[in-house]
């Protein structure tokens, strides 16, 4: 795969741990009032190096940012390296520029979108732009189409809905009181350094496995196999079931703090004679290990799904196991943590 996100984000959260959690009051800018409702944000970002005010001493409340200071901000919350090929990405982006390094770091990262040759770094960034780096610099581009036609308590949004839906269902961004969203709003300092210390905040936290006890379980159903597709697709908590489920979770009231989602250790096997389906059963993590170490066993990993699977033919019989592996269990647990579950429980056949 091109990316993933997670040994990053650790080491990301790692670095951002260092940074001590800091009052309203020691926001050290003039215009940044201790009452303001963002001076603890301001003071949270500034500490964590986000970015800095306009002066020494004033933060520039009110004033937008621009699209490249905002991509500057979003590298520095990752800690990813810093990326500077030798022929730019975007016509607009030379590589004499400041900002040159952090654009091309979050092209690389995925969190820029492919299909476009200017970046328009000097314009400011709207509230839309916002959500859908955000979200793709999470990781989750392929989830954001997935629920594009999900609906929205905004009426006012009618692009980049699934980068939306998703900013909005993880609490990184919210609406307005008089229930819009204001996508093509342009993004203040202020609003800027809520948005990304709420998402530091969630990257922070870690997963710890338990055996249930006073938890609420979760979990997610498995699809059934398919004699209608090539390869039978019974991938074990995929990406976008976790979501919906995690997502009617929260819509319901739970505490998050007390569910622990349920993770299958093993996988699904299916075994097809042409297109009839043979058989489909649970498999234990023995099982799918006992396969893997077959010769001439194929073996893929879906980035839609977060699951690995694998394909082995014997005779006229083709087996199929979507299986659980410690990349798959980590990009499900990030996108837990998100949602505020941290902890989860391991179930093998």
């Amino acid at each position: 795969m091109k990316r993933r996100l997670f040994a990053c984000l650790l080491a990301g959260c790692m670095m951002l741990s260092l940074f001590p959690a800091v009052s309203a009051a020691s926001t050290g800018y003039a215009d940044v009032p201790a009452t303001s409702w963002a001076a603890a944000d301001i003071a949270a970002a500034t500490e964590a190096g986000l970015f800095q005010g306009v002066s020494a001493n004033t933060f520039g409340m009110g004033k937008t940012m621009t699209r490249a200071q905002f991509v500057t901000a979003l590298v520095r919350l990752f800690g990813w390296e810093t990326v500077t090929p030798a022929t730019p990405t975007f016509s607009d982006c030379a590589a004499w520029r400041w900002y040159y390094g952090a654009v091309e770091t979050a092209y690389a990262h995925d969190a820029l979108p492919s299909y476009s040759t200017t970046f328009r770094p000097n314009d400011a960034v709207t509230r839309e732009e916002m959500a859908s780096m955000l979200v793709r610099a999470l990781g989750y581009t392929a989830l954001a189409g997935q629920l594009a036609s999900r609906s929205l308590p905004f009426s006012d949004v009618t692009s980049n809905k699934g980068y939306i839906v998703i900013a909005y269902d993880l609490g990184i961004i919210t609406g307005y009181a008089d229930g819009t969203f204001r996508p093509k709003g342009l993004a203040t300092r202020e609003q800027v350094a809520a948005v990304l210390v709420r998402l530091m905040k969630k990257l922070q936290t870690s997963s710890m496995e338990v055996s249930g006890g006073s938890y609420i379980s979760l979990e997610v159903e498995i699809p059934q196999a398919s004699a209608d597709t090539t390869v039978p697709t019974t991938p074990p908590q995929a990406t976008l079931d976790l979501y919906e489920a995690l997502r009617i979770c929260q819509e319901k009231g739970t505490d998050m703090s007390r569910v622990a989602v349920v993770f299958t250790a093993g996988g699904v096997s299916t075994v097809t004679r042409g297109s009839s389906i043979v058989s489909t059963q649970e498999v234990s993590r023995r099982q799918v290990d006992n396969y893997l170490s077959r010769s001439g066993v194929k073996n893929y990993y879906s980035d839609k799904y977060d699951c690995s699977y694998l394909i082995y033919t014997s005779g006229s019989t083709q087996t199929t196991i979507w299986y659980q592996t410690e990349e798959s269990l980590s990009a499900k647990l990030a996108l837990c943590r998100l949602f505020g579950v941290t902890h989860y429980i391991m179930q093998d056949a």
